[in-house]
């Protein structure tokens, strides 16, 4: 991984820019890149993203990460999950889901080999305080 790149992932865990931004930085720095000596499935992983989605009546939060950061993403994936109401972790728990232990290591190499694809976790609960609220992990 670059300096520039390790830069604008200090930059988004401090606070300094969004994920937003760093997704923009990070392409343009891409698209200004040799991209000679880059394997096949590294090339196919920089098109594909893992997103996550939370769907509720009071709370919608959109995560896109690209495949070829997963492992840069996996030292921000605590930060990521305070988007999702406790209770929503609540009741994936209760269901035997726990987002804070996805080995997206392990996810990269079974999409990069063909093993997996698709929708990863899909979630729905309910409760009196948040409402519906469904969370889907997938990738494309």
């Amino acid at each position: 991984m670059s300096q520039e790149t390790m830069k604008i992932l200090e930059l988004l865990e401090t606070g300094k820019i969004t994920r937003q931004e760093a997704l923009e930085l990070i392409n343009s720095l891409d698209a200004h890149r040799d991209p000679e000596g880059v394997s096949p499935a590294a090339a196919a992983s920089a098109k594909r993203f893992l997103r996550v989605r939370v769907d509720g009546d009071k709370t919608k939060v959109n995560v896109n990460v690209p495949l070829n950061l997963i492992k840069v993403a996996t030292q921000i994936a605590d930060a990521s999950m305070k988007w999702i109401p406790q209770d929503a972790h609540e009741q994936m728990k209760k269901q035997g889901i726990d987002l804070s232990k996805i080995d997206f290591d392990e996810i990269i190499n079974l999409v990069d080999q063909g093993l997996s694809d698709g929708r990863l976790v899909d979630v729905e609960t309910e409760d009196e305080i948040d409402g519906r609220i469904k969370v889907e992990v997938y990738v494309d």
